[in-house]
């Protein structure tokens, strides 16, 4: 990214995994936030898009439920530093 580009992410944790997906659902690009921040699903099992409640996998960001069934969230790469979830360069 350079300086000037901003992508808004969202950041997924179960137990110790963590992944980061770009805040935009595949199928309409609309921000996937229901609420500020709330992105997963009622159950608290899967990503879910706020405009068409889409589900997607936490571990892959895979569609699995919804209009864009096999498309996925675009990954953003990211490592744990201790207690830190810190971006890839």
């Amino acid at each position: 990214m350079d300086g000037d580009t901003h992508r808004a992410c969202v950041l997924v944790r179960r137990g110790e995994q963590v992944w980061a997906y770009e805040n935009r659902c595949p199928h309409t690009g609309a921000s996937l936030d229901w609420r500020p921040g709330q992105v997963l699903n009622p159950e608290g099992t899967h990503i879910q898009c706020a405009l068409h409640l889409a589900q997607f996998r936490m571990e892959d960001g895979l569609c699995v439920h919804g209009p864009c069934v096999g498309q996925a969230l675009a990954a953003v790469a990211v490592h744990r530093q201790g207690d830190w979830v810190v971006m890839d360069a």
